[in-house]
């Protein structure tokens, strides 16, 4: 796979829900099964996610295929990666890891769990929907990013709360912590029904092979 790089528009067919433009970027790490030992490998990763931009919602894929990183590759990667997210010089940002590897998707949860960082981990880029996340995370928050991708993917906290049983506000305080945590995103907009929370796990990407 090569580089990705693509700006898309979700309608809805609910009448409460606005149409949501964001954008994907898909980084692939190399190709083959060999081990990946590049001491500058965030300067990859930052040819294509250039820290400091400024955009709206956003996916990124770190794809690691059959690579097997060593360690500290890898450490430095997520942690670089997650700690930008975090302090928001992405903007809006999912970050998601897939690898085909269990012991590198293994590794790349227990260092999201250390270091309290808002990560996706997948087997295949084709399957984000089956993406684990990992970090600063609850139970009750697994249990509510559940619902939302249930839910389809995006939900207002009135929905939410109606398929929670209960008000409203208690349901918006579960899809804001989630969103300040960076495991959701926030679209902000002048409705009744309130702001959108997208889990961007929810939707297709199509990647040239």
């Amino acid at each position: 796979m090569t580089c990705g790089r693509a700006s898309v528009i979700i309608f809805f067919r609910e009448e409460n829900l606005t149409p949501i433009r964001f954008d994907m970027r898909f980084v692939p790490a190399g190709t083959g099964q060999d081990v990946w030992d590049n001491p500058h490998a965030t300067q990859m990763v930052d040819r294509f996610m250039p820290r400091g931009r400024q955009h709206g919602p956003m996916i990124g894929i770190l794809h690691l295929g059959e690579l097997h990183p060593t360690p500290n590759v890898l450490k430095e990667v997520i942690v670089t990666v997650g700690e930008d997210v975090r302090a928001g010089r992405y903007g809006d940002f999912t970050f998601v890891v897939s690898s085909g590897d269990d012991s590198t998707r293994g590794v790349v949860m227990d260092i999201a769990s250390a270091q309290g960082l808002a990560v996706f981990v997948c087997s295949s880029p084709d399957s984000l929907d089956r993406a684990e996340p990992a970090g600063d995370i609850t139970a009750n928050e697994r249990e509510t990013l559940s619902l939302v991708l249930q839910a389809g993917g995006t939900v207002t906290a009135a929905q939410l709360g109606k398929q929670l049983g209960v008000e409203q506000t208690t349901a918006g305080n579960r899809l804001t912590a989630l969103h300040k945590k960076g495991f959701l995103q926030r679209v902000e907009r002048p409705h009744p029904g309130g702001d959108q929370f997208v889990d961007l796990r929810s939707f297709r990407f199509e990647l040239n092979k």
